[in-house]
């Protein structure tokens, strides 16, 4: 590598490091995110945690709570675990930069630092980019095999181990990549494929078996809390059953569609780049370009087919076409490069910069007092809940001993977690309570004013906002048609230009009942 090449990954991991860490706690916690805070807490302060699908695998608590110990509790500690692991995504290309060649390396690293999707959620207290990261540290370190020898081996285990303990993606991906295996097979012959595998475990049977042993190792211990919870040792039973019952209630549903614009609309770049360069090789593609384009196609129909609807799950859908998008743009920006072509990228890199700009800087939550709203926000905390939160400890740091609020209902979450440390009344306040703040949800109005009397102002404010979309109907045929009318066409223009939603925002609202005595 020379020293330009050099100077070039550095600045690309830097802008990527700034990218995530800027502002990293102004954004309000989502309710996921204060609860994942709150279990890191709980573990670090009360050494209490045991394995529950519904919030996903034990390592993001794991990591969050010794963060919590050096650092301090608070949510932009709690994001930084996504935030690094989203760093390490975008220089993880430079391992594989003989592989892909040092221009294509460099261009997936830049489309992974400026995707909307994987930026934002790198800024999120959740597990789906430390996912991205350890899925691709995996395939990478096998990838390498060819090159290092057999020491690689073992470590892919440890790698699969980390996708394993985040979320039980592990669950979907596994399946993805080994049918994205057969589609490769299928062009050289299934079973001479077949034959030359066995043939790959058999000449590394000590090692490959080593990473087995690592993988159950190190989950089994994980999961069950270092064997606090032995009979967690099965967690693959749990994590699937639970998922797969979730699939069919749907409990954050939606059309199969959902994230096909979401796609269009924020990550055009990398799966536009990426279907160009399969159309350009052609039957020329090599294996691995082969894996990643059915790695792709498949992500995106699996999760359409999946009942679970939420905007984070496109990060899995997008990064099996970073390798193939960092190839076309590379040939794009070198001396084989159209002029035209090179016009397009160079839009399609501002375009997608913008969208990550809006969606992780400038309008990173939503509120209904605000029609700018992002597509890939899904029913987030409001600016409003944050200060009010701000302000309950605020009231704390100066009342003294005593209690400062009253929480009962919706607003349970986040505040649970935002005022963690300032003492709390957990419920309706019960007669002769006159705490300085009373949260409820607005059907108790009537039961809390006859409790707490004269003296309180009140309000009423937004808790969780969303973008009710409307897209010309719930049928796909719909939703194209609408896009491609004058009217779509012309809402989808502006929202992208200005970030104003073409439709309402919805809200779930509480009550704030505030004493005059301070």
């Amino acid at each position: 590598m020379n020293k330009r090449e050099r100077l070039a990954w550095g600045a690309l991991i830097a802008f990527a490091l700034v990218l995530r860490l800027a502002a990293l706690g102004a954004r309000p916690p989502h309710h996921d995110e204060s609860i994942h805070c709150d279990f890191a807490y709980n573990l670090l302060n009360q050494g209490t945690y045991r394995y529950d699908p519904t919030y996903h695998g034990p390592l993001i608590y794991y990591v969050m709570a010794p963060l919590f110990l050096v650092l301090g509790a608070s949510t932009a500690v709690g994001r930084l675990y996504p935030a690094l692991a989203g760093v390490a995504l975008v220089a993880l290309p430079l391992m594989l930069r003989r592989r892909l060649g040092a221009g294509a390396a460099w261009w997936s690293g830049l489309v992974l630092a400026i995707s909307p999707i994987m930026l934002y959620y790198s800024r999120f207290a959740r597990e789906d980019v430390p996912v991205a990261f350890f899925t691709s540290l995996a395939l990478a370190l096998f990838l390498l095999v060819r090159r290092k020898g057999w020491k690689t081996i073992p470590w892919i285990g440890v790698a699969a181990s980390g996708h394993a303990m985040m979320k039980e993606t592990f669950y979907v991906t596994a399946p993805l990549l080994c049918f994205s295996v057969y589609i490769v097979a299928l062009r050289d012959g299934v079973w001479a494929n077949v034959r030359r595998g066995f043939a790959w475990v058999d000449r590394y049977r000590v090692p490959v078996g080593t990473a087995f042993l690592w993988f159950f190792a190190i989950t089994v211990t994980a999961f069950t809390v270092f064997f606090v919870h032995p009979e967690d040792w099965a967690f693959p039973i749990k994590a699937v059953s639970y998922w797969y019952s979730q699939h069919h209630v749907q409990r954050v549903g939606g059309p199969w569609f959902y994230h096909l614009p979401r796609l269009a609309l924020y990550e055009f770049l990398p799966i536009a780049a990426a279907l160009a360069w399969a159309i350009r090789r052609g039957r020329r593609m090599k294996r691995l370009e082969v894996f990643c384009l059915a790695w792709g196609l498949s992500s995106v129909a699996m999760y359409a087919y999946l009942g679970e609807k939420v905007p984070w799950l496109a990060v899995h859908q997008v990064l099996p076409f970073v390798p193939l998008a960092g190839a076309q743009l590379s040939r794009t920006f070198s001396s084989r490069g159209r002029r035209w072509s090179q016009s397009l990228a160079v839009i399609g890199l501002v375009a997608t910069a913008w969208s990550a700009l809006a969606s992780s800087f400038l309008h990173p939550a939503v509120t209904t007092s605000d029609r700018h709203a992002e597509l890939i926000v899904f029913v987030q905390t409001t600016p409003e809940e944050q200060a009010l939160a701000e302000y309950g400890r605020a009231l704390a740091a100066t009342h003294g001993e005593g209690m400062v609020a009253a929480v009962d209902g919706e607003a349970s979450w986040p505040l649970s977690w935002q005022w963690k440390k300032i003492p709390v009344w957990w419920a309706t306040p019960q007669a002769g309570m006159h705490p300085l703040l009373v949260v409820c949800d607005p059907d108790k109005e009537g039961s809390v004013r006859e409790l707490l009397g004269d003296g309180y102002t009140t309000r009423r404010i937004p808790l969780r906002a969303w973008w009710v979309e409307e897209m010309g109907g719930s049928k796909f045929s719909d939703m194209v048609g609408w896009f491609f009318t004058p009217r779509g066409l012309s809402a989808t223009a502006e929202w992208f230009f200005t970030r104003r939603a073409w439709s309402p925002i919805g809200a779930t609202d509480v009550l704030v009942f505030e004493s005059g005595k301070k």
